[in-house]
């Protein structure tokens, strides 16, 4: 599977469960912060994160695809490797993916399973903040 529809899932399952006390803008800090370490990052933080795919339920996946649909540009929506070095020169993009992704009516859409598949992904992209990605 894509290694990028990690990306944009996590958007959700992070900015939902980071930190669960913090309001929706610390989410999107926290969440862009990641995914910007995580696109101008060493290739090692990718190949890691590729592993939290996994996690993903296909639901979620399917939600990512509409968004970076709306959000990327053509030339750049089909190429995986083209996407995370279109974030990297452009961070604004990754705000505007965790805005569409950030979705309550979505929200309400996840089963038990899913919260939970979405919970072991947030745990693993945890440790990939912490070891790539703390200053």
């Amino acid at each position: 599977m894509n290694t990028f529809i990690i990306f944009a899932i996590s958007f959700a399952i992070l900015g939902s469960c980071w930190a669960d006390d913090d309001s929706k803008e610390k989410k999107r800090e926290k969440v862009v912060s990641f995914y910007k370490c995580l696109s101008c990052g060493p290739k090692e933080a990718l190949t890691a994160y590729g592993k939290c795919e996994q996690f993903k339920p296909e639901k979620s996946k399917a939600h990512l695809e509409e968004c970076l649909k709306k959000v990327l540009p053509e030339e750049v929506y089909g190429d995986s490797a083209a996407h995370w070095e279109h974030f990297c020169g452009n961070p604004a993009g990754l705000g505007k993916t965790f805005d569409c992704l950030y979705n309550e009516e979505y929200f309400k859409t996840l089963t038990e399973e899913d919260i939970a598949s979405l919970k072991k992904f947030r745990d693993c992209a945890k440790g990939i903040n912490e070891q790539y990605c703390k200053e």
